[in-house]
């Protein structure tokens, strides 16, 4: 099953990317960010083909800084004095404090949380509204921030990558590829063992910034027992699973 889903994935990818010169072209327009970074450095030979390997933290806020304008095309954003507290403080628990997050607010009622590069973090009101208690807000920005210091949005990109093949990346420029991690990040889902890996983060983060480990349980476990589950857990796979597993990790630490 495991196999059979990531051919699925890379499968999408790669039709994703097939389409690029039509899906990019509507909704969402080119632009050139007034502190951009050089991108010289993710390019090499006169191919032009992207070097993800090995960015800096700087190149990684550079990436999600072009990101964060194409997800403020398509969204309404708004800052949240609460949201950005909550977050800056799991942040600097985590494994990668280095970076300097942002937490952003989208105007949506639906449930929803994702995160791109370089420590953009967005959470949609209707999750925010849909949290009990502040412990349960942090268990979802803990799981958002473990996806950044997985660096699972540039997996995504290098799968991309290799599922589209070389020769049909030269000559992309930067707001391009920064419109494809757009709909990498928003569009398509991230593997089990991504979410399994952002759990594990997520609830380390959670401890070591004080919160309640067993609100991340807690929190799915109410979405998915309401009467209409929340589209997003169809992005975020194997809930009852994960719940099991979230479980045991805290049980074992107890």
């Amino acid at each position: 099953m495991m196999l059979s889903r990531f051919s699925k994935l890379r499968k999408s990818l790669a039709l994703f990317l097939a389409g690029l010169g039509i899906t990019l072209g509507v909704g969402l327009s080119p632009f050139t960010p007034a502190n951009a970074i050089s991108w010289g450095q993710l390019l090499f030979n006169g191919a032009q083909l992207l070097q993800l390997s090995n960015l800096s933290t700087e190149q990684k806020v550079g990436l999600g800084r072009e990101i964060d304008q194409q997800v403020r095309s398509n969204y309404r954003l708004s800052t949240n004095a609460n949201v950005s507290r909550i977050g800056q403080r799991l942040a600097k628990a985590s494994d990668c404090s280095q970076t300097p997050f942002k937490f952003s607010v989208v105007q949506d009622r639906s449930i929803n949380a994702f995160a791109t590069t370089g420590g953009y973090v967005y959470v949609h009101t209707g999750l925010i509204n849909a949290a009990d208690n502040e412990d349960q807000l942090a268990a979802v920005i803990g799981h958002e921030i473990g996806h950044i210091c997985n660096d699972d949005l540039v997996a995504k990109l290098k799968q991309a990558q290799l599922a589209q093949g070389a020769a049909s990346l030269a000559g992309l420029d930067r707001s391009t590829v920064a419109a494809a991690a757009y709909k990498l990040a928003v569009d398509l889902p991230n593997s089990r063992q991504a979410e399994y890996n952002a759990d594990d983060k997520g609830l380390r983060y959670l401890e070591r910034a004080g919160y309640n480990p067993n609100a991340m349980p807690a929190f799915l476990s109410k979405l998915v027992n309401q009467r209409s589950a929340p589209s997003f857990l169809s992005s975020h796979p194997g809930a009852q699973e994960r719940i099991s597993v979230l479980k045991r990790k805290i049980a074992a630490r107890q």
